[in-house]
């Protein structure tokens, strides 16, 4: 499974075995607005204040979770499930000469890690996504959009400085 920019201000295709699974538009440039449709349903993700430092999880226009940071730089993805049931995960980053992105859940159980690629020549990242369980889900996938939102927001903060 990858995660593949298809341009340089974020937009991202997740792929499975070469096929398209669906692609996760940001609105502009300068944007941390994303939207993406994938089994029928419209997600968006969009910031809560001007900071930019929380973003609230919609689907077809209903709150289901945000996306924040904790105070050691990790991204917090909080999700509510069909059984609204509100399921934690954090997205850390691992390594420094060669950085990647760890997935865990509530139970500090691997879910799955993405292995950066930077692409010199359009100036953003793909990802190889290795998962803990082979097995493709819907919420896998759904996990794999915040994911990949997570690690595009987190490398434009370290780019920034």
């Amino acid at each position: 499974m990858k995660i593949e920019s298809t341009s340089a201000n974020g937009n991202f295709e997740i792929k499975n075995n070469g096929k398209k699974l669906l692609e996760l538009i940001y609105s502009n440039w300068f944007a941390s607005n994303a939207q993406t449709s994938f089994n029928s349903i419209n997600i968006e993700i969009k910031p809560k204040s001007i900071w930019q430092n929380k973003f609230d999880i919609l689907k077809n226009g209903i709150n289901k979770g945000d996306i924040s940071f904790n105070w050691k730089g990790n991204v917090i993805i909080k999700l509510e499930n069909e059984n609204k049931v509100q399921n934690q995960y954090l997205l850390k980053a691992i390594g420094f000469w060669k950085l990647g992105f760890e997935l865990i859940d509530e139970k500090e159980n691997k879910i799955l890690f993405l292995k950066p690629n930077f692409n010199w020549k359009k100036v953003n990242y793909n990802y190889e996504v290795e998962l803990n369980d082979q097995e493709e889900n819907k919420e896998l996938i759904e996990l794999l959009i915040y994911s990949g939102f997570g690690a595009n927001l987190y490398m434009t903060m370290m780019m920034a400085g």
